[in-house]
């Protein structure tokens, strides 16, 4: 009757790992594969940084948020096609900053967040990972990220913004839900009029902390 007991504990403890763990559904990325589709920036102007295609970066930005990305250890979203996932990312590149993500998943009926942070400077060089947490968050929780989210009407959001600055810190939410996925990247927009969009990146970190 013991064995028989200590056998179940073990399958309940197993199975509560695996769930509470979203990392074993990634593959190893590539060093050096983009984490977002580029678009052709030939076709735009040249000194341009926030102009192009919805849900797609110009080559130079690509690199520089994959770079970052990988070192975060994070997995690539914008490739994936599955309806039965369910997760969303805020990453946070400041210029002078140690870059750091949140990101939430739907794991069956729970709802994990991940944490990562690097020793590098947002603006410059990936660092390596310093921190990795993780801890489960109530779909409570959960729903009200996609409240905010359909109350500033995220989905129609444009992936670039109007205002061109070289500085400053960026700030790049992801959402990839029922197999759709939105990209939008704004540029310290708590302070250059982006205060909705800002207040659902705080609203991530929030939940996060």
């Amino acid at each position: 009757m013991k064995k028989l007991l200590y056998f179940l504990l073990l399958i309940i403890i197993v199975v509560s790992c695996t769930t509470i763990s979203a990392e074993h559904q990634y593959k190893n990325t590539d060093k050096g594969e983009l984490y977002f589709p580029s678009f052709d920036s030939k076709k735009y102007k040249i000194d341009s940084i926030n102009t192009g295609p919805n849900d797609s970066l110009r080559e130079f930005t690509n690199k520089w948020y994959s770079r970052h990305l990988y070192t975060l250890k994070e997995p690539v979203l914008s490739h994936k096609k599955d309806k039965n996932l369910n997760i969303i990312r805020f990453t946070h590149l400041g210029t002078w900053s140690n870059p750091y993500s949140y990101r939430i998943e739907q794991v069956g009926l729970k709802f994990i967040l991940t944490y990562n942070k690097t020793n590098g400077l947002g603006g410059y060089e990936p660092g390596t990972r310093t921190s990795h947490k993780t801890k489960e968050i109530s779909q409570k929780e959960w729903n009200k990220i996609i409240t905010k989210m359909d109350k500033i009407n995220f989905w129609n959001i444009p992936t670039h913004g109007s205002n061109k600055i070289t500085d400053g810190s960026e700030w790049i939410f992801e959402a990839l839900i029922d197999g759709k996925y939105h990209l939008v990247t704004r540029n310290s927009p708590d302070h250059y009029n982006g205060e909705e969009y800002a207040e659902l990146c705080k609203l991530v970190e929030k939940i996060g902390k």
